[in-house]
């Protein structure tokens, strides 16, 4: 099993909906998926189901690893969920050492799954116990990033706690890239700062964005992956988009 963080600090800058559209085209692709939500929200988990059972994501840090009995929620034969759960924001007040508990339960999990499997990971808006374990947990991750001040501020200051990580706890934690999500093509201020990115960040930088489109949340909403919506020019320039930066994170993957 392979496993993706999809992580950022800053709220609203699309993690969620960057996960959720991660998972679907696996899924057409023929891979088998495990969606952890950790994000107490619980967007990416209200995505797939109505109704949470099984496994839960705050168990990753409350439970002993050799004492875990549930298994996470079965979608289809392919796609299986560990949802977030009302105890979920509480475990940021857990003892630190919590934070290599999920890693241990999905080593556990990827034991008896698809060796094929793709675990996608959500993660909340904020630099704590939930985002210190998926990135601990993950193969690799990517992180979506909103163009102001405060989204900068915020990817810089991951950045610099992936390499802690990666120092401490991950070595094999890859970084995939920053993705700039929901630009205004028409906005001076966002082309300028697109142009500052690529100058300072590089090949840090995925060769791609997703532009700020009222397809994309309509999608969600119909519970179907955007590059599947039928009208509009909109709609298929926006499906070409997530089709075209999902491909190529998965790619990044391998």
């Amino acid at each position: 099993m392979k496993i993706l963080a999809v992580a950022n600090q800053k709220g609203g800058v699309g993690k969620s909906t960057l996960a959720v559209h991660l998972a679907w085209l696996a899924l057409e692709q023929g891979r088998p998926v495990l969606l952890v939500d950790l994000d107490g929200q619980a967007n990416a988990s209200r995505t797939f189901a109505r109704e949470f059972t099984g496994l839960a994501a705050s168990a990753l840090f409350t439970t002993d690893p050799s004492a875990l009995s549930a298994a996470p929620q079965a979608l289809s034969d392919t796609f299986s969920l560990i949802s977030a759960d009302l105890g979920i924001n509480d475990v940021e007040g857990l003892r630190l050492d919590s934070i290599r508990r999920p890693a241990a339960h999905l080593a556990t999990l990827a034991a008896s799954m698809d060796p094929d499997t793709l675990c996608v990971i959500d993660t909340p808006p904020t630099l704590g116990r939930r985002l210190l374990a998926a990135l601990i947990a993950a193969d690799a991750v990517v992180s979506p990033l909103g163009l102001n001040g405060y989204s900068m501020q915020g990817i810089m200051d991951l950045q610099g706690t992936i390499n802690t990580v990666r120092r401490k706890f991950n070595p094999r934690l890859k970084n995939l890239g920053l993705l700039p999500n929901m630009v205004n093509s028409r906005s001076a201020t966002h082309t300028r700062m697109l142009r500052d990115m690529r100058a300072a960040l590089g090949h840090n930088l995925l060769p791609f964005v997703i532009n700020a489109r009222v397809a994309i949340s309509d999608s969600i909403d119909k519970g179907k992956p955007v590059w599947q919506g039928r009208t509009g020019e909109s709609t298929r320039l926006a499906g070409q988009e997530m089709r075209s930066v999902c491909t190529e994170v998965l790619a990044r993957m391998q």
